[in-house]
C-alpha cells in the first residue's frame, strides 16, 4: 500500500517531467534568412542520424519573421517546417521550435511585438493538435533593447492565446543579455509547463576563437586549467538554485579551436549541466560548431565520447 500511495504521490511531479536531456540544434538551416543561404539544408538523413546517436530532442531555430508576408506566415515555411517535424517525430525525436534571430524585435520592441504575438498566434493554431513531443520556445537571445523584463511582457502576454490551443504544451523562456546565467534570475514560471533556459559559451573569447564568420575572431587559446574549470562550476551552481525545469539551450566552441581543448570544454560543460539534472542541446549539428561531418554522416573526432558517453 505504501508503494501505491507514493506513485500516486508522484504521479503529478512525473507527468510535467521536462523530456529534454540530450538534444542538438539543427543549426545554419532555417534560422538563415532562406534556407541553403549559410550552406546548410535539413535532410531526413541527418534526423535519423540523430536519433540513432541516442539524442532524443532537436532543436529546430526558425527564423520566422523573415516569412511574415501580409500578416501571415508565408505556406512554404510552415510546409518544410511541419516537413522537418514529421521527420523527427518518425524518428521518435522531441522538436524545440525556435523563434530565432527576430532582430528587429530586439532593435525596437515597442514596435514589433504586434508581430511577435501574432506569429506566435498562427504557430499555437497550426499546431495545436500536434502530440507533447512539439515543445514551443518563444524567443532567442533577447538582447539589445529587449531587456529580461520587457521579455517577461512579450511572454506573459503570449501565454494566453497559446494556451486557448495548446494548454498542456510545454513552453521555453529566455532571459535577457543573450540568454545568459544571470538573466535566470529575472525570469520567472509562468505556469508548470514552463522550463527556463540559458545559454553557455564562456569563456567566449575561447568558444569563438578564430571563428571565420567573424570579422576580428579572438586569437588562439586554449581551456582546461583549475580555474577554468572552477568557473563552470560556480556558474553552474548559480544556475542550478533557480531549480527545475531548466535547459542549457545552447553551448559550443568553434571547430577551429585545438582539437584536445575543444573535447575538454564539451565534456566539462555536460558533465557539469547533468551532473546538476539540467537537459542540454548542443550548438550544433554541422555548422560552424559542428559535431558531424555532413558529407560523411560521421562524428568530428572525439565528440561522440564528449558528449554521449
Amino acid at each position: 500500500m505504501r508503494t501505491l500511495t507514493l506513485i500516486f504521490l508522484l504521479l503529478p511531479v512525473l507527468a510535467t517531467a521536462f523530456p529534454v536531456q540530450r538534444c542538438v540544434n539543427l543549426d545554419q538551416a532555417l534560422e538563415a534568412p532562406r534556407e541553403g543561404d549559410w550552406g546548410f539544408v535539413i535532410q531526413e538523413r541527418q534526423i535519423k542520424w540523430i536519433a540513432e546517436q541516442g539524442f532524443d530532442t532537436i532543436r529546430l531555430p526558425v527564423r520566422f519573421n523573415a516569412h511574415w508576408v501580409d500578416n501571415r506566415l508565408t505556406p512554404g515555411i510552415l510546409a518544410r517546417v511541419d516537413q522537418v517535424i514529421g521527420w523527427a517525430f518518425d524518428a521518435d525525436l522531441n522538436v524545440i521550435l525556435d523563434l530565432h534571430h527576430f532582430e528587429a524585435l530586439m532593435e525596437n520592441p515597442a514596435k514589433h511585438s504586434a508581430t511577435f504575438h501574432a506569429i506566435w498566434r498562427e504557430l499555437a493554431h497550426h499546431y495545436a493538435d500536434y502530440d507533447d513531443r512539439l515543445i514551443f520556445e518563444l524567443l532567442n537571445e533577447p538582447t539589445d533593447a529587449l531587456d529580461s523584463d520587457g521579455a517577461m511582457a512579450l511572454f506573459r502576454t503570449a501565454y494566453p492565446m497559446i494556451r486557448h490551443s495548446n494548454p498542456d504544451r510545454w513552453i521555453i523562456i529566455e532571459g535577457g543579455n543573450w540568454a545568459s546565467i544571470e538573466s535566470l534570475a529575472d525570469l520567472s514560471r509562468i505556469d508548470d509547463r514552463t522550463a527556463l533556459s540559458f545559454h553557455y559559451y564562456s569563456p567566449w573569447e575561447f568558444t569563438h576563437q578564430q571563428a571565420g564568420w567573424m570579422d576580428n575572431p579572438p586569437p588562439a587559446r586554449g581551456w582546461g586549467s583549475a580555474q577554468d574549470q572552477s568557473a563552470v562550476a560556480r556558474d553552474f551552481e548559480q544556475a542550478a538554485r533557480f531549480g527545475q525545469p531548466m535547459l542549457l539551450g545552447e553551448f559550443g566552441v568553434s571547430s577551429e579551436t585545438d582539437l584536445k581543448a575543444r573535447l575538454n570544454w564539451t565534456r566539462n560543460l555536460r558533465e557539469t549541466a547533468e551532473g546538476h539534472g539540467i537537459g542540454w542541446c548542443h550548438w550544433g549539428l554541422a555548422g560552424n560548431f559542428a559535431i558531424m561531418n555532413d558529407a560523411t554522416g560521421a562524428w568530428l573526432p572525439g565528440m561522440q565520447d564528449a558528449l554521449l558517453d
